[in-house]
């Protein structure tokens, strides 16, 4: 559900290339900052931006892989991967398990990424033992 708001002013308000003239109501996706001088005159839901989050245990040598949804505002995502056990690695793969890979260790990898780029994550266990892998994927909304 959207949000409305309307201007009870006198002044016409540009948000987002969006006009809003006096007595006009304006719909957004999500809410708008009070400092627009705009007046809500119908709550919508809070988008929860986390798209993703979850730990991922790979023992020795094996491969899994994981998908993250399709952001409901932006095509943007940003994306955090980390190795949570020390003295292991991964190779993380995008969309394709034949892609280049990137490697993870905790040091970690972060970025902000078109979802489209990152919509399937392949994790292979490089190393001899367990790694386990924290992912968090949070929609950008700008």
């Amino acid at each position: 559900m959207n949000w409305i708001y309307k201007n009870f002013s006198k002044n016409t308000i540009i948000h987002n290339n969006k006009i809003c003239k006096p007595d006009e109501q304006i719909i957004s996706p999500y809410p708008l900052p009070s400092s627009l001088g705009l007046t809500c005159i119908q709550e919508g839901r809070n988008p929860d931006p986390v798209i993703l989050h979850e730990d991922v245990s790979l023992k020795a040598g094996e491969t899994k892989f994981i998908d993250i949804n399709a952001p409901e505002l932006s095509k943007n995502i940003a994306l955090s991967i980390m190795c949570m056990t020390q003295d292991s690695g991964v190779e993380c793969r995008f969309n394709h398990n034949d892609n280049k890979p990137v490697p993870i260790d905790i040091r970690g990898f972060s970025q902000t990424l078109p979802w489209i780029m990152c919509s399937r994550i392949f994790l292979k266990n490089v190393t001899s033992s367990l790694a386990v892998i924290s992912i968090t994927a949070v929609e950008v909304i700008s």
